[in-house]
């Protein structure tokens, strides 16, 4: 049994992102915004809730090590 080597048949170049031509982008501004369903709507809703409490910790925790709220 012999095993062919399928790149002998055609090199492959590979080029950084960076150092290739640039292409152009889509034009996105006259799309609108997007419509979400209700469970995309509900889980970033529930995802903003969840960030505002964790920011609200944040706030608290910061305060209470500046002593604000006195001894415990």
């Amino acid at each position: 049994m012999l095993l062919e080597n399928a790149t002998n048949e055609r090199d492959l170049m590979v080029v950084h992102p960076l150092d290739d031509v640039e292409e152009q982008k889509i034009e996105t501004a006259h799309l609108g915004p997007m419509r979400m369903t209700t469970t995309v709507r509900v889980s970033l809703l529930i995802l903003r809730g969840y960030l505002v409490l964790m920011m609200f910790f944040v706030l608290y925790h910061v305060l209470d090590l500046a002593g604000v709220f006195g001894k415990a």
